[in-house]
């Protein structure tokens, strides 16, 4: 028989273990339990709210109104000692070396990293990413950032940036990756904002222009470098993206969905596909960058802060109740494309509790009724991805990549929708309790 400590997976730190509820009642303080409870959240445990409320029914109303704030409340927490941290990035790096790369200049930084262009001793042009404060530190981020490199340096796919290598050095720790000599999806869909079409190549040149002093140019990159090292496009095909360039949006939609399903297939989420980490060189090619929040699939021993760590606007609704799988990413790539077709990002709110609530709670508006050229068959593809019930949704890569290529072939694609969305919350609550 399962004894009650083994049942609910905790016990009274630093308190004697009473059996009893009555013993509970003048020896054990809900305050207690909600300490607990806490400590377990920091500990990276998951502690079950239905379990602690059906442990101790005396106070289970108590324990089912208020321990959901005490998760959030710690989540905020969490988020504001790592926002504490990212503030005091600093700005200038006491090295200009790491391994055998000469660091040239910074080009980018993100919320766990700062990446630098480098120059390998061999003169091949490399990226570097360094986590931009002590191992000492920041032990916790040190782990995740080491983790993050493992899994991106296991990852071979022709639409994912190569991890070469990683080290520690000068008490930093780094990754060295290859150059893609390219621009984020992000600065495509602003710039389509402003203007009726755009030219890949014109934009990674413009990217260059503000770079800071010492960035070696694609000019520079043909005279340096020979095809392996760097993705050179052919001025002659000069790539060309319009407002309707409704077949080119598919195709970026089919490289990222392909890179997502080998992800997938090594058992890793990606958890922050967004428009940003989205990255098309001169040629057109997608590059799928920045695992630094992934995870496997089956990990479910993280705290409630680092399952909600990533971009809001681009998360899946039951990410905000504890629990993801892929089609979480599918998710994801269908709001970036969503903001790819039509202009307009899907949530807009300057509340990031009225976003939460938004996306909990809502749908955004159909595409069509924001952009009427839209096909139909791509609005359906979004749909399919966007659902808010994830069983509404694509149940892999794969069901995506097989309406994409019906698509992009003139052929009819379906809504994948068969379960209303009442009952959801429930639903995800059971799986988190369980």
């Amino acid at each position: 028989m399962t004894s009650p400590d083994e049942e609910t997976g905790f016990e009274l730190q630093g308190f004697p273990v009473h059996r009893g509820e009555s013993d509970l009642r003048s020896r054990e303080p809900v305050e207690i339990l909600a300490s607990q409870f806490v400590e377990e959240l920091r500990q990276g445990r998951k502690p079950s709210i239905e379990i602690y409320a059906r442990r101790y029914p005396r106070h289970a109303h108590t324990i089912r109104d208020s321990f959901p704030m005490l998760a959030l409340l710690e989540q905020a927490r969490s988020q504001n000692e790592a926002a504490a941290i990212r503030r005091n990035m600093p700005e200038r790096f006491p090295f200009h070396r790491l391994g055998r790369c000469e660091l040239l200049c910074e080009i980018g930084r993100g919320g766990m990293g700062v990446v630098f262009q480098g120059r390998e001793s061999g003169g091949h042009i490399v990226a570097v990413k360094v986590l931009p404060w002590r191992v000492a530190v920041v032990p916790e981020w040190q782990r995740r950032f080491e983790a993050e490199a493992r899994i991106a340096a296991g990852l071979r796919h022709r639409n994912i940036v190569p991890v070469y290598r990683f080290g520690q050095e000068h008490g930093y720790c780094y990754y060295v990756m290859q150059f893609v000599n390219g621009v984020g999806l992000d600065s495509i869909i602003e710039r389509l904002r402003e203007t009726e079409g755009v030219v890949y190549q014109d934009e990674i040149r413009r990217k260059e222009a503000d770079q800071p002093s010492g960035f070696i140019s694609s000019t520079e990159l043909r005279a340096l470098t020979t095809a392996a090292d760097v993705e050179q496009a052919d001025d002659s095909k000069r790539k060309r993206l319009t407002r309707t360039s409704w077949k080119s949006f598919t195709q970026i939609a089919i490289q990222t969905a392909q890179a997502l399903r080998h992800a997938h297939s090594a058992g890793i989420l990606h958890n922050d596909i967004k428009p940003a980490n989205i990255l098309l060189d001169a040629s057109g090619r997608v590059w799928i960058s920045d695992f630094g929040l992934s995870q496997p699939i089956d990990q479910r021993d993280t705290t409630v802060a680092q399952r909600l760590m990533g971009t809001l606007r681009y998360m899946a609704p039951e990410r905000f109740l504890g629990t993801h799988d892929a089609t979480s990413d599918l998710y994801s790539l269908g709001i970036t494309l969503y903001e790819l077709a039509t202009l307009v990002n899907a949530w807009e709110s300057t509340s990031e509790d009225k976003m939460v609530s938004m996306i909990l709670e809502q749908s955004p508006p159909a595409p069509r009724q924001i952009q009427s050229d839209i096909p139909k068959g791509l609005e359906t593809i979004i749909l399919n991805c966007i659902a808010r019930h994830p069983t509404d949704r694509y149940s892999c890569a794969d069901d995506l990549l097989n309406d994409l290529l019906k698509f992009s072939h003139g052929q009819k694609v379906s809504s994948t929708k068969r379960s209303s969305f009442s009952g959801f919350f429930n639903s995800i609550r059971k799986r988190t309790e369980s």
